[in-house]
């Protein structure tokens, strides 16, 4: 029995009798079920409960067995001393508050409705669907799609300020060093973002300033940092590069980062850490503001014109040091520009909205609603069934609910699994 689904019967009461009764015989009867409580403490909170016709304001906490309560050591945690009522589907032992008077418990199994868990088992314990709901999902409606959607993309933006919020307070609220760290951190993509991340963080914002116009000293710093430069060859270009990685290193006292390295492997060549580090390198060198850059522009168009970094030179012979290719100009794609704008640009202008005391939402969808929608596994499963995917917020927002809904079965706390209940 899942506690999520004890949770469901408690707040909406989905009971086979309006009569109930504690495990000690008093008669009960329910005015609110409570609030939910998405902080620590109790898990309802603001129940209105009649105990043979004497009516008890407070908290209510849920378990699957009653023994949970001395398991989650709550007879420690003075929060639960108010609790009124103890809900648990199984009485497994008596609990007692402090002072040893006796909790009142209810018991689910002896009064829920059977025909709501029949229809709990047969809607989400599937084991043969990609999704727990996979074979009724026809039945929620595009309407309550787009909206559904809206809000889990805003959830997986919320997310991020957090993090962006705990680089705010590492970075002294220097907007400008929390933007290049998830600049970087984006352009490394699944395999070389948590690398790049680090070799961002162990070079100040002071120093990229310093190198503003000198596109050479700025990649040979971003290449040495990350470690590409090491076991120079034949390679002239290379050994340059590490010359003056030497010398900048010394000149600003870095310390190379000792942590992930950065990985070619499983990588198409046009996204080698080092075509990805150069185009960073040729933005910086050319760009000192780039927040106030980020912040000013009024949509994704007006920015990629800033991103669009085209490699020429050594690169456009080269996708890695010493191995020469086809010449070809290294152009940035607008399909990878729109990764960076998932990925860093958006949630950065949310997060500084939000900390202006602005919503942030009008301009998060007006932006997002101009990126197509993203194409990877899990946007595959929903269009396969048919949900309606229009832009790359809706595909954040499928990422976000397969995530933290579908695979950890939470459908009774999704509006999806929640809908399909009722109807």
């Amino acid at each position: 029995m899942q506690e999520v689904l004890l949770h469901y019967l408690w707040r909406y009461q989905k009971f086979s009798s309006p009569s109930l009764v504690t495990t000690e015989g008093k008669e009960i009867s329910i005015i609110r079920p409570g609030n939910p409580n998405a902080g620590g403490g109790p898990d309802f909170l603001e129940a209105q409960i009649f105990f043979d016709a004497l009516l008890w304001n407070g908290p209510v906490e849920v378990h699957r067995k009653a023994s949970d309560w001395y398991r989650h050591n709550h007879h420690l945690d003075p929060n639960y001393e108010n609790v009124i009522l103890h809900v648990v589907w199984e009485h497994d032992m008596d609990i007692a508050y402090s002072n040893g008077r006796k909790i009142p418990t209810l018991q689910l199994q002896d009064v829920v409705d059977q025909a709501v868990l029949d229809r709990h088992k047969s809607l989400f314990l599937s084991l043969h669907q990609r999704l727990p709901c996979e074979s009724e999902i026809h039945r929620f409606s595009n309407f309550h799609w787009k909206h559904w959607l809206e809000r889990l993309y805003v959830a997986r933006v919320e997310q991020r300020v957090s993090e962006i919020q705990s680089l705010l307070k590492i970075y002294k609220k220097d907007w400008e060093s929390v933007l290049f760290v998830l600049l970087f951190k984006a352009y490394g993509l699944n395999v070389n973002g948590t690398a790049f991340f680090e070799n961002a963080q162990s070079i100040p914002i002071t120093v990229i300033r310093k190198l503003l116009g000198k596109p050479l000293d700025m990649e040979a710093l971003f290449m040495g940092q990350a470690a590409l430069l090491e076991g120079a060859g034949e390679d002239a270009y290379q050994k340059e590069l590490k010359e003056r990685y030497v010398y900048l290193k010394s000149k600003f006292n870095l310390v190379q980062p000792k942590g992930v390295r950065v990985q070619f492997a499983r990588l198409r060549p046009s996204n080698f850490p080092t075509l990805r580090i150069a185009q960073l390198a040729g933005l910086y060198a050319k760009q000192s503001a780039l927040f106030q850059e980020v912040i000013r522009h009024s949509d994704p168009e007006a920015s990629f014109k800033t991103f669009a970094v085209s490699l020429q030179g050594y690169w456009k012979t080269h996708y890695n040091f010493g191995s020469k290719s086809p010449s070809r100009i290294k152009k940035f794609s607008r399909s990878f520009f729109d990764l960076i704008a998932i990925n860093a640009l958006l949630p950065v202008r949310y997060a500084y909205a939000r900390y202006l005391g602005e919503s942030g939402e009008e301009d998060l969808f007006h932006w997002v609603e101009k990126i197509p929608m993203e194409r990877n596994r899990v946007t595959k499963i929903f269009d396969q069934l048919k949900v309606p995917i229009q832009h790359a917020g809706d595909s954040q927002g499928l990422m976000h609910l397969f995530k933290n809904y579908c695979q950890k079965h939470q459908c009774l706390t999704c509006n999806v699994g929640f809908h399909l209940m009722k109807s």
